[in-house]
């Protein structure tokens, strides 16, 4: 039986040819009746896409090859799923091949791509000259990246900073003070591996160090040559393989112990008593080369002749920190996925340094009135309170953490000016460390967003394209048309959720409305009161949202994020560092995300700090030094918890299972929460927020009317004002 064309489906839907190719191609302007239509008469039919023929037909494969030398190491397969993974999100396709740095191979290789008309090539190259390519293949220069080594005559070339990973490896040397070192590397005719000899091996005396280079098929053999007779101090593998290499060669070949090894390998290595990492992230670099390939493809940005990526360097692993005495560390903190994810692995840090952690666990509001008496909670050394309490308590719970410990005020030197403004600063002076920042963000079912039938009804109604809401006018328009009234679609019958069972929940979803209309909460004079024309407004539409969205009694908005994650809702505006369970869910891999609508998100989340009457100050430091580690950090974002150290999201899979990570940065940005007026005069936030929400419920339920429900909070909130503010 023949294909169906698209004639055959044209007759059997009763439709014209050219809407049969809109609707298969994805384009055009067709009714939903008519999507409908064609759908399932091609289904009928039996038809299926030839995706291939279809590109064949435009002039471009729309296809990117990627030579290297070999899929068996590692480094080389993150940088191959970096590459794949942003290549296929940009909508193009990859073909691997594998030279096993044998020349011959690598120029077969080219001409069978040259028969693929590829759109670009990224490649590590064993051949010497670049023109190779140019010849071979009929495409411009600029779309062949070569990628570390630097091949003569090339016109793009992209790599890692090696004489930078050379001479901190040297400095790494000299300051343990190893005097027999070994070097086991790839061919030095490679321009990286060149670099980071000139560099690792300067100041050092020749006869200190054997240097063993070798290409793929003899770098087993090769290893063993480092066990033959003398014993090293510390051997430097410039891969990961060859590591293991040379630990296997040890085990077969030596009754001598294994010297330590210094791996130039990939991040989130694992942990290894007898490994030393210096890090390059191989798999961000292979995203970033695709996004340049494919922005120079389009012509948005041209790529420089010459790009290097930053090396993330020797990482501060845990098994560095001294052994203790054994000591006992009493922490307060509130339950969360990180409280979760840090419990889990608080028995590594207990090995490592002797310390016992004692974690007391309590409810939010709990914590809250713990902190209100001193005597309450000064048997703790490390409390966790939220990061809207600091500017009210932290002076009087926390002690400051100036000075300290030098690797702590290098932590607090690096940290941003957001952050030390909200996280870390009360009066210009460090009394606490971000230990779960967070923002508020938008979630939404991206399938939903891109399902071209759901456009359509969209476009219908709307006259006007289905996109995330940029404002709070266009996400009540959302959630009137993904309720069930006017959308049938799986499980989903809502918009959104609202949380009904706690003041300061009901305050937030409000204050997000409220900035969005460039509402103050300080007014001009440094009180404490609303603007009530914006505040009349975002009161409006969230009373709106409530009407149509599914009304949970709950008292945290995690409820919401798992309605969310069930495929009950849409959207979900909630905050960051309690969403990693939708990762985890039926919906992982259908979840997009924005800034909130308006750009104004609510900072969140808590922060850490050492109690005045601790007397476990070296204890406590190496507790918070711990968690910031970036070994740690990955750890703790990897079961689900969040980390202010940056580095994280640089961690391939903590990409891949938390794609909104890339975004949070931006949020945090313009992210606000007010806890000082500008006379610097601290606020109780949780107080005002509370005064807010238990007035908007007031007004929800007893169908007060909103100019005058605002004038009362106003009121309340100038009432309140001695128990609102101090200096």
């Amino acid at each position: 039986m023949s294909k169906p064309t698209f004639k055959d489906i044209a007759r059997e839907a009763g439709v014209s040819h050219g809407t049969v190719s809109n609707v298969l191609n994805g384009k055009g302007n067709v009714s939903v009746k008519r999507i409908q239509m064609v759908e399932e008469a091609a289904k009928r039919l039996g038809y299926k896409i030839n995706y291939t023929a279809k590109t064949l037909r435009s002039g471009s494969t729309n296809s990117v090859a990627i030579i290297l030398p070999s899929i068996k190491i590692e480094e080389y397969a993150l940088i191959y799923e970096g590459l794949d993974q942003t290549l296929t999100k940009l909508g193009y396709r990859t073909h691997l091949y594998s030279t096993y740095d044998l020349a011959h191979n690598e120029n077969l290789i080219l001409k069978e791509i040259a028969a693929e008309r590829v759109t670009g090539v990224v490649t590590i190259s064993c051949l010497d000259n670049a023109n190779r390519y140019y010849q071979e293949l009929n495409i411009p220069k600029e779309h062949i990246l070569f990628v570390n080594r630097k091949v003569e005559n090339a016109a793009k070339f992209i790599s890692f900073d090696y004489s930078a990973a050379g001479a901190e490896v040297n400095q790494y040397l000299r300051t343990k003070d190893y005097q027999s070192i070994g070097v086991f590397t790839d061919e030095i005719r490679f321009s990286n591996i060149k670099q980071f000899m000139d560099r690792l091996l300067k100041g050092f005396d020749q006869k200190d160090v054997k240097h063993v280079h070798a290409n793929l098929n003899q770098s087993y053999s090769k290893a063993f040559e480092f066990f033959d007779e003398e014993s090293f101090d510390i051997i430097i593998a410039t891969s990961l393989s060859k590591a293991n290499m040379l630990k296997k060669a040890n085990l077969w070949g030596s009754t001598k112990q294994m010297p330590k090894i210094l791996c130039i390998g990939p991040t989130q290595s694992d942990a290894n008593d007898r490994m030393t990492y210096y890090q390059l992230n191989y798999h961000l670099m292979g995203s970033e080369i695709a996004d340049l390939l494919i922005n120079q493809v389009k012509n948005k940005d041209a790529i420089d002749d010459v790009t290097v990526f930053k090396n993330n360097g020797i990482s501060n692993l845990n098994h560095d920190i001294k052994q203790k005495a054994k000591s006992y560390l009493q922490i307060l903190t509130i339950p969360s996925p990180t409280t979760d994810a840090i419990s889990r692995i608080l028995p590594y840090f207990e090995k490592k340094t002797g310390i016992k952690v004692n974690l007391t666990i309590k409810p939010y509001e709990e914590i809250y009135h713990i902190l209100s008496e001193t005597k309450k909670y000064n048997q703790y050394d490390i409390i966790r309170m939220d990061m809207a309490w600091l500017s009210w308590f932290g002076k009087d719970v926390y002690q400051p953490l100036n000075k300290l410990d030098n690797k702590l005020d290098q932590i607090l030197d690096n940290y941003p000016s957001y952050i030390k403004n909200s996280y870390s600063d009360i009066d210009g002076i460090t009394f606490a460390m971000p230990f779960d920042p967070s923002v508020q963000m938008l979630f939404y079912r991206k399938d939903l967003f891109e399902d071209q039938k759901v456009k359509r009804i969209y476009f219908e109604k709307y006259k006007k394209e289905l996109s995330p809401p940029k404002d709070f006018e266009d996400y009540s328009e959302l959630l009137k048309f993904f309720s069930s009234a006017y959308l049938e679609y799986d499980s989903i019958k809502y918009g959104t959720s609202a949380i009904l069972g706690r003041s300061e929940i009901i305050a937030s979803e409000f204050l997000t409305r409220y900035y969005a209309e460039k509402g103050k909460l300080i007014d001009k004079n440094g009180e404490i009161q609303l603007d009530s024309k914006k505040a009349a407004k975002a009161l409006i539409n969230y009373l709106e949202m409530v009407e149509i969205s599914q009304k949970l009694d709950a008292t945290w908005w995690g409820e919401a994020v798992n309605s969310f994650a069930r495929g009950e809702t849409a959207m979900v505006i909630g905050f960051a560092n309690h969403v990693s369970k939708i990762a985890h869910s039926d919906i992982g891999t259908l979840i997009g995300f924005s800034t909130v609508p308006g750009n104004k998100p609510l900072l969140g989340g808590g922060v850490v700090g050492i109690t005045k009457e601790s007397n476990k100050k070296e204890e406590a430091v190496s507790f918070i030094n711990w968690f910031n580690d970036t070994v740690t950090a990955e750890q703790i974002t990897l079961l689900g918890g969040t980390s202010p150290n940056q580095m994280v999201y640089q961690n391939q899979t903590i990409r891949m299972l938390y794609p909104w990570l890339e975004g949070l940065n931006k949020a945090n940005i313009d992210g606000i929460r007010d806890t000082k007026n500008k006379n610097g005069k601290r606020l109780n936030t949780r107080s005002i927020e509370q005064i807010i929400g238990k007035s908007i419920k007031e007004i929800l339920i007893n169908q007060v009317e909103i100019e005058k429900g605002i004038e009362q909070l106003n009121k309340r909130l100038a009432f309140s004002k001695g128990s609102l503010m101090k200096n």
